[in-house]
């Protein structure tokens, strides 16, 4: 589920959501839901010592410059942190967020995985690291990660919906930003040092992480860092097929070189003004990892690096009439990945890289936040300015096939500035709105420059119905300009199998939607049932042709060469509606124990109007249930979620894409909180995907490739000193 709402205790039943599944009876699975449910309940009554329940104060949403609580925000946000963050983390951000209602992920593989919002991601999802960009290149392909590692993380948002308004044309389906705490924004109390240490039976992975902070007068300073080392992971029993001649292979019981190894480093720290703070901070982050699919058996590998840079203040303001505080964020970021594998010429198999992306850049926002009358507002100027190139043989901008030239760097600098209102209407209802302008300039070589602007709109309104209900909702307007990779590829994209052509005739991409939330946000049920409906001109997708092309753009293909489908950037008519809720129920609340009882689920529909059919890769409907037992130092509990079939699916032609199974995931987890000396600590265990099925993620591009991993254990511990 997403963050607790107001209101509620903080034991909630989220568990990390590793994936698969085993091919038990139907009888057999339910029979063990019962006894461990059974079993869970029996335990639970046992006398511990008090564990008292306290009311929450409003969670603020702080990617927001108007930093409203989540209770009265006019969008649906999810925050997730604390236990609720702690019992969530997998092995990447998309994952961590796996159970938030409108949130799915990739999912090539376990390093490469980026999340999806409401069925959109890549170019239309932004995700941040402490509200300025990650520098990576993500967004371009399904098989680059992001170079963040959960383990370090304390807090993520999520924006369920346009937030251009925040974040330029790029957040046009949503935003996640990642919050580390690099940059101190208050003194420490006494300094402090916390260790985490964890093993997965699935993969045989190790993860270690820690973090030391502490403050001297003024000064506040952290270091932390983490590692992971992990091979291949189980899955249940599949086979595979060959897209070129249908033939069969298998049965597996493991993803081909889905390991990897990934380690980071870091330091920040911030001196105390008298009304507000100023720091910076750097992050290393090294990742090398596997690329499964078909191209396996050259054992390919992304090698990743990654150097980013934060500067960061905020102060009030005195003696002004209007103005009330600043803030400034500026990122600056230096990333590089290189993807190569054995390649057999002439009767010689030799290691050799294909392509290496670069990227360096920087990002910097200015928000003003003032007071006129009546209207509480920010006034922001935001700018990026980045250099973007793909170096070696293989590059999806190489012009292979003569239908587009080639491009062999792009520059864009970026300019944005927007200003957003707040007015309270009466002492229950509160309205907000704003604009954006932005306007890119792309500089290339290979191809005539091009200047575009982008405008975004926004109208909402949160009202009070009574001390435990709000309803609230928004209208909104949003331009994207296309990518480069939409306008100009034309090369083999051998991680995805296809070959890709852009068009450069695609103009930018425009959205109105509208949301409607209702929330209750205070007694003993908690929770929140959204609604949405976005309407596309010119969305701009992937659509695959029927036509066959070689790596070198021939077609038919050469004898003998690599046979590649070409997909093709187009542009439609497009709609997304759907529904979300989250419920928590804290169904028993005794002086030994508490019982908090929770339920999810999340419906999408994506049509392509233009065609009349459905568009690819949209996640199906699912729902989550669970619970979650405190009594003294024990905490356990147990998720089931259900994926439903997807079989609305694209069509276009004589293609068809594949439909999706349903399936049942069942995990578990338990702690125990331990002294140890002078410090805290928490021994841990987690079980996902207990009954061990075989399931696969319909919005992977690699699904028949990478089920989802089998039934697997973690067991870990966490130490603050």
């Amino acid at each position: 589920m997403g963050s607790a709402l107001p209101g509620k205790i903080s034991c909630r039943t989220l568990v990390t959501f590793s994936q698969s599944g085993l091919y038990a009876t139907k009888n057999m699975k339910f029979k063990s839901i019962t006894l461990l449910l059974s079993s869970s309940l029996a335990f639970g009554q046992n006398e511990a010592q008090p564990n008292n329940v306290e009311e929450l104060k409003p969670i603020v949403v702080e990617s927001s410059p108007l930093a409203p609580s989540v209770s009265d925000s006019t969008q649906a946000w999810s925050v997730l942190s604390g236990d609720d963050l702690k019992k969530s983390k997998g092995a990447t951000i998309a994952e961590t967020l796996s159970s938030t209602p409108g949130v799915s992920q990739t999912g090539f593989g376990p390093s490469a995985n980026r999340p999806i919002i409401r069925g959109l991601d890549k170019f239309r999802v932004r995700v941040l690291q402490n509200g300025t960009d990650t520098f990576d290149v993500s967004a371009q392909s399904e098989d680059h990660a992001v170079p963040i590692d959960p383990l370090m993380v304390d807090r993520i948002e999520v924006l369920r919906g346009a937030s251009a308004l925040l974040y330029g044309g790029s957040a046009i389906g949503g935003v996640v930003n990642v919050i580390d705490r690099s940059i101190p924004s208050s003194p420490y109390g006494d300094p402090g040092a916390s260790l985490l240490s964890s093993y997965n039976s699935v993969n045989d992975g190790w993860n270690y992480g820690a973090t030391a902070f502490g403050s001297s007068g003024k000064l506040n300073f952290q270091i932390n860092g983490s590692k992971r080392d992990y091979n291949d992971y189980d899955a249940p029993s599949f086979f595979t097929e060959d897209h070129h001649t249908g033939a069969v292979s298998g049965p597996f019981d493991s993803v081909k070189n889905s390991h990897g190894v990934s380690s980071s480093i870091g330091f920040g720290g911030s001196y105390m003004l008298d009304s507000g703070y100023a720091g910076l901070s750097f992050t290393r982050h090294v990742n090398d990892y596997g690329v499964p699919g078909e191209h396996a058996e050259s054992d390919t590998l992304i090698e990743m690096e990654s150097d980013r840079f934060e500067f960061r203040t905020e102060f009030d303001v005195a003696g002004s009439d209007w103005l009330n505080g600043v803030t400034l964020n500026f990122g600056y970021g230096d990333y590089k990945h290189s993807e190569s594998g054995y390649e057999t010429e002439n009767n010689v198999t030799e290691w050799h890289t294909h392509a290496t992306y670069l990227r360096e850049g920087f990002e910097g926002t200015i928000v003003l936040s003032h007071e006129i009358g009546e209207l509480n507002g920010v006034i922001g100027f935001h700018g990026l300015i980045d250099e973007f190139k793909i170096v070696g043989e293989e590059s999806i901008f190489g012009g292979a096939s003569n239908t587009n030239p080639a491009i062999s760097s792009e520059d864009r600098t970026k300019l944005g500035v927007f200003i957003i209102e707040e007015y309270q209407l009466d002492e229950k209802t509160k309205v907000n709105g704003g604009v954006r302008l932005d306007h890119i300039d792309k500089d290339f070589e290979g191809v005539p420059d091009r200047d575009d602007s982008a405008f975004s709109a926004s109208l909402g309104f949160n009202r009070i119905l009574s001390e435990l209900w709000s309803f609230g909702g928004n209208l909104n307007y949003t331009e994207r300009v296309p990518d480069s990779a939409e306008l100009f590829s034309d090369g083999a994209h051998h991680a995805t199998e296809s070959f890709e052509i852009g068009n450069s005739a695609l103009g930018k991409e425009t959205a109105r939607g509208v949301e409607v939330l209702v929330r209750r946000t205070s007694g003993k049920v908690t929770g929140q049932l959204t609604g949405f409906y976005t309407k596309f001109n010119n969305y701009i997708f992937l659509e695959e042709t029927g036509v066959e092309r070689d790596p070198d753009g021939n077609t038919p293909p050469a004898a003998g060469a690599e046979e590649l489908p070409e997909k093709i950037y187009e542009a439609a008519k497009a709609k997304f509606y759907g529904l979300e809720i989250e419920v928590d129920w804290l169904a028993i609340e005794n002086p030994g124990w508490s019982m908090l009882l929770s339920a999810y689920g999340d419906a999408l529909r994506a049509t392509n109007e233009s065609e009349g059919t459905n568009l690819p890769r949209i996640a199906p409907a699912r729902l989550g249930l669970g619970f979650e037992v405190r009594q003294g130092k024990l905490d356990y509990g147990m998720r089931l979620t259900r994926s439903m079939k997807q079989d609305k699916v694209a069509v276009h032609g004589a293609h068809s894409e594949e439909p999706t199974a349903a399936y049942s995931l069942l995990n578990a987890f338990a702690s125990y909180d331990v002294d140890f000396g002078g410090s805290l600590g928490e021994l841990f265990v987690r079980g996902y995907n207990l009954t061990d099925e075989l399931a696969y993620n319909h919005a992977s591009v690699l699904k028949q490739y990478a089920p989802l991993p089998g039934r697997s254990v973690e067991v870990g511990f966490k130490f603050d000193f």
